[in-house]
């Protein structure tokens, strides 16, 4: 949630992703230069192999549509939490509609289980 995409924040996300699910085989990401020097550091980092990184427009598109719906300009949030709550929300909701997602737990996620705390506070 920076208002510019820079070197570091890119580097310190991606870094993160990898220490939480480990080293991935394939990363497929927009063409924003940010992101290629990112990965470049990355890759050097945890000694990835060179070519797991794509920046493929139209590999990324079944990614980036998933999420057009959360993309669209909210409002202005008071701060950070109530952007993730809010987000969280949108994100269970749309999972209910994917039925391959429904009680399924990806990465430790699933909808109903996220629905019923978020009821239960």
């Amino acid at each position: 949630m920076r208002k510019q995409r820079d070197n570091h924040s890119a580097y310190a996300f991606i870094k993160r992703l990898i220490k939480q699910f480990g080293k991935p085989q394939k990363v497929v990401t927009d063409q924003a230069p940010s992101t290629k020097a990112a990965m470049a550091k990355i890759i050097k980092a945890f000694k990835l192999k060179p070519d797991c990184h794509c920046t493929s427009k139209y590999l990324n598109n079944l990614i980036e549509q998933d999420h057009r719906h959360i993309k669209v300009r909210k409002t202005r949030y008071q701060s950070i939490n109530t952007a993730k709550n809010t987000l969280k929300g949108i994100e269970c909701i749309y999972a209910l509609y994917k039925k391959n997602r429904r009680s399924l737990q990806i990465y430790g996620f699933s909808p109903c289980h996220e629905i019923s705390i978020m009821l239960a506070s």
